[in-house]
């Protein structure tokens, strides 16, 4: 499509990246997520305006999938209220991206070597108490990280995936094996890995998060 645009307009084609669709929240571990009975228009924009939805999580995943039903492409299916997102069949337009009545969903590089899987704001404690796989903003992944490519922006963990791929695999994942709690921060991968593969005791700054 690019080439195409760029032969027709008579302009010389930069370097396209190839961009994916990923969901910044875990809640598809979860099943006891639900604070009330929502009765309403099944969409997630419509459910959001009642208290930021019927899950317990104020930005959490809705569920009720608007996101899969306009993605003109099918690569979103829901699997227990969640959206799962192919990879294969992403382009990475960014209907999605703009449906999300939460912003949970954003375009992120497919050669990303990790993701944030919650965006919430919420103190560690609060969030602790809700969802085993939330940030508690402990800052861990932030000091660990040697390219200096996590930062908490606006209250949330975010990662500068540039400065993150252009170092390399040689930090050996630092920012993952830092993450207490569950993984909020997971290798980029097809399918969320939603558990842990190591454990460690909580640092003084995590015990202070919690």
């Amino acid at each position: 499509m690019a080439e195409a645009v760029a032969k027709i307009t008579g302009k010389q084609m930069g370097a396209v990246e190839d961009l994916v669709a990923v969901v910044h929240c875990a809640r598809s571990i979860r099943k006891d997520y639900q604070k009330y009975d929502y009765v309403g228009y099944g969409l997630c924009s419509g459910a959001n305006l009642a208290f930021a939805g019927p899950t317990d999580c104020q930005y959490g995943c809705v569920g009720f999938g608007e996101c899969a039903m306009v993605c003109p492409f099918h690569a979103i299916t829901m699997v227990n209220h969640f959206p799962s997102i192919d990879e294969s069949l992403c382009v990475g337009c960014g209907t999605c991206v703009n449906t999300c009545p939460k912003h949970l969903i954003t375009l992120v590089p497919k050669a990303a070597r990790v993701v944030v899987r919650c965006s919430s704001k919420d103190t560690g404690k609060v969030t602790h108490q809700i969802c085993e796989a939330g940030c508690i903003h402990c800052m861990s992944c932030v000091r660990a990280c040697p390219a200096e490519a996590v930062a908490l922006v606006d209250g949330v963990i975010r990662i500068d995936h540039h400065k993150c791929m252009e170092y390399g695999p040689q930090c050996n994942d630092a920012c993952v094996k830092a993450c207490f709690v569950a993984h909020a921060i997971q290798p980029h991968c097809r399918s969320p890995l939603f558990q842990r593969e190591e454990t460690h005791e909580p640092t003084a700054q995590e015990a202070l998060a919690l």
